[in-house]
């Protein structure tokens, strides 16, 4: 039996989905007693090509389909055809399409403006999968600190596929089936949200000193330059600016960046970042700024706004090490509403440039999932879907 068929957009952070279809695979093996070396699901890495035969006939047998889902992965003309030919076979199997539909696994891969409910099917009860923390996927695969959490995820993909697989079989789908013939149902889905014509922009600000300003405050002024955007707190290791890192990390995730002045940060704020994301970096010893003292207290009282906050801490910045309990302190009081925020939002102590590239892609993320919430709930309801139930991500 063919377990599962784990389609992903090309390109689409290739080596890690290949770690995942290796551990989904392991697991699924261990859980039904089978023999290392036996294939229990199927993953099509040729790329944008053409459709290979392998492909063809997993997509006939394998009885659970795993999406990956993204907004790559819905501009994806492959993807959606595959997607389409196997709701086909849930709708042709004739039997209770409540059954059928838990072979129907929609992932969250990455955010990045997707809608909640783009991969709904209306006429079947898809069950989606999320991961423990609601993190996009690739983003907690990438860091160590959630290991457990993903090998937790891992082994509940697996509880979902045999399970799925094991109660309902799906026959294979009728001889002849061309999946260049499949409707793609993501052409009409796409349309219907506007998915192409939305744009998250992230406002990159820089909490931090010039040189001249900061020799009032400390001794080591290597991490400064002649503009607060110059702050490049892991030097040597990482000589670019901090700010050009970040930039660096937003436009992997295909989102706009823009570095603002701190100083347009208040006004920004009262006008509402609406679908925007504003990521503040801070340098502890700066907090200490009298003229900087005005936007932080504004930035702490935005709660509800989709503000990520990260503070360095580098490791081999020797006084900063010395001062570390006295330095977080102090930051902490710049944001009053530090207890309501969600852990991913704030990040402290962020000791390396890779923490920094992990923490700030998961602040993101989290960013990203309150915009577009508050971005969709200010939209006007469409009649033809009042009273719908908005999909519940949920674990088997």
């Amino acid at each position: 039996m063919l377990y599962f068929f784990l389609s992903y957009a090309p390109d689409e952070d290739d080596i890690f989905v290949h770690r995942l279809y290796q551990d989904l695979s392991a697991e699924i093996i261990r859980r039904i007693g089978a023999e290392p070396q036996q294939v229990v699901g199927y993953l099509d890495d040729s790329g944008a090509g053409s459709w290979p035969v392998d492909a063809r006939t997993a997509l006939s047998d394998c009885q659970t389909f795993v999406a990956l889902c993204s907004s790559k992965y819905l501009a994806s003309e492959r993807c959606g055809r595959y997607w389409g030919v196997f709701v086909d076979r849930i709708h042709g199997d004739g039997s209770d399409n409540g059954r059928g539909a838990d072979s129907l696994i929609p992932v969250l891969w990455a955010a990045d403006g997707l809608p909640e409910d783009v991969f709904h099917e209306p006429d079947l009860k898809v069950r989606p999968l999320r991961t423990p923390n609601g993190d996009d996927l690739r983003i907690m695969m990438r860091l160590r600190s959630h290991r457990a959490a993903y090998a937790a995820f891992v082994a509940s993909l697996a509880h979902r596929v045999v399970e799925a697989a094991h109660a309902h079989r799906l026959p294979p789908a009728p001889a002849g089936t061309d999946p260049d013939a499949a409707v793609n149902p993501f052409d009409r889905r796409r349309h219907r949200h506007g998915v192409a014509g939305r744009s998250t922009k992230v406002y990159v600000v820089v909490a931090a000193g010039t040189r001249e300003q900061m020799r009032a405050i400390r001794g080591d002024l290597r991490f400064y330059g002649l503009r607060r955007e110059d702050w490049a707190p892991y030097q040597p290791v990482a000589p670019q600016s901090l700010a050009a890192r970040a930039c660096g990390i937003v436009s992997d995730r295909r989102l706009q960046s823009e570095v603002v002045p701190i100083e347009s940060v208040a006004e920004r704020l009262r006008a509402g970042l609406r679908r925007d994301i504003l990521v503040l970096l801070v340098d502890a010893w700066a907090a200490r700024l009298d003229d900087l003292e005005p936007a932080l207290r504004e930035i702490g009282r935005q709660d509800e706004e989709a503000v990520a906050v990260l503070v360095p801490a580098s490791s081999d910045d020797v006084e900063t090490s010395a001062r570390r309990v006295e330095l977080r302190s102090e930051v902490l009081k710049r944001f009053p509403g530090r207890s309501s925020w969600h852990d991913s939002l704030l990040r402290i102590g962020v000791e390396s440039p890779d923490d920094f590239d992990a923490d700030l892609s998961v602040a993101i993320a989290a960013a990203q999932r309150r915009a577009y919430r508050r971005g969709w709930g200010e939209q006007r309801p469409d009649p033809s879907r009042a009273g719908a139930r908005r999909p519940v991500l949920e674990g088997p």
